[in-house]
């Protein structure tokens, strides 16, 4: 791997550390259907595709790489008959994600594991209790950073209980560690967790990001280099998501929004999203807003993270250096 430094020592650099994008949407758009058995076997039945998608994002000046184990948890795999295979696919993951852009790109690059609250269908009910989550999120975690992460990304966390429960699952690993919370806006403006469905009863759920943030940001005294992101939310949601993580949290702050959105077929549609021009233009404020992490998630491109690389270097005003 092209990196000299520790990903901790990047971080304390002032320019913003550039994440790549989508992974899941990319697969789909070449042919691989959500939550479908093919979708979680990727690693192992199409990785010429999965070492593209990684290799493109490189060439596109990504740093920080999210390796493909969004969905590779045992309460992932074993309902689908993959248990088998836990350990063979995350390591794939790891190894298909550095070969590829190790090779595509000199400049210096990082490999993070995801480990996500994606649960069979994208639906809560089926999470494991939490005692269950914890210990696969864990053993998850060590394999991964064994593999060769450079640090972990907790990603799509949508409730506190789930969030606290990840987040001291992982702190052990001893690597720096992402916190990727889901934000929406409610009809009043306020800024909330998207709780899409309380995860043992299936009821709505909302909670306040400024009252769910204090025992979040608690659970992260564990962590050796935490980082508070805000991911998978509408690129118009994102400013005001880093705003009010940033008055709850004074260190490292993240950025990875959509761009699209999944449509009524369940599908992504990017037939309205930003350009990605105008998605580096974003992007810049968001890292002026003091954002050290940025990327894309679902419907984000090469191109988006393009366009971000660009619109960073070009920005000669705000004073930021590498």
């Amino acid at each position: 791997m092209n990196s000299h430094r520790s990903f901790a020592d990047r971080l304390r650099s002032t320019y913003p550390v550039i994440v790549d994008g989508a992974i899941n949407t990319e697969l789909a758009r070449k042919g691989l259907r959500f939550s479908s058995r093919q979708w979680l076997t990727a690693n192992l039945d199409a990785p010429r595709v999965v070492g593209d998608i990684h290799r493109s994002y490189a060439k596109a000046g990504a740093e920080v790489h999210i390796a493909n184990s969004f969905s590779a948890a045992r309460h992932a795999l074993e309902p689908e008959g993959l248990g088998d295979f836990y350990e063979l696919i995350n390591r794939e993951a790891v190894r298909l994600c550095r070969e590829a852009v190790e090779t595509a790109a000199s400049h210096e690059q990082w490999i993070a594991g995801s480990i996500s609250s994606y649960a069979s269908g994208f639906d809560p009910r089926h999470l494991p209790p939490l005692e269950t989550l914890s210990r696969n999120c864990s053993e998850q975690a060590a394999l991964l950073v064994d593999a060769g992460c450079d640090l972990l990304a907790l990603e799509m966390l949508f409730d506190v209980e789930t969030a606290v429960a990840m987040i001291e699952a992982v702190a052990a690993a001893g690597v720096p560690v992402c916190v990727g919370l889901v934000c929406t806006v409610n009809a009043a403006g306020d800024m909330m967790l998207d709780v899409q469905s309380d995860a043992k009863s299936g009821a709505a759920a909302v909670r306040p990001l400024h009252s769910a943030l204090p025992e979040i940001i608690a659970a992260l005294a564990k962590v050796a280099t935490p980082i508070v992101a805000v991911m998978h939310c509408a690129t118009a949601h994102t400013a005001g998501a880093i705003e009010a993580i940033a008055a709850h949290w004074d260190g490292l702050i993240g950025a990875y929004p959509n761009v699209g959105m999944r449509d009524s077929s369940g599908t992504w549609c990017t037939s309205e999203a930003q350009s990605p021009v105008v998605f580096g233009s974003e992007a810049l404020q968001w890292s002026l807003s003091g954002a050290t992490l940025i990327g894309g998630c679902c419907g984000s491109e090469p191109a988006h993270i393009q366009a971000l690389v660009s619109a960073l270097q070009a920005d000669t005003s705000s004073g930021l250096r590498s």
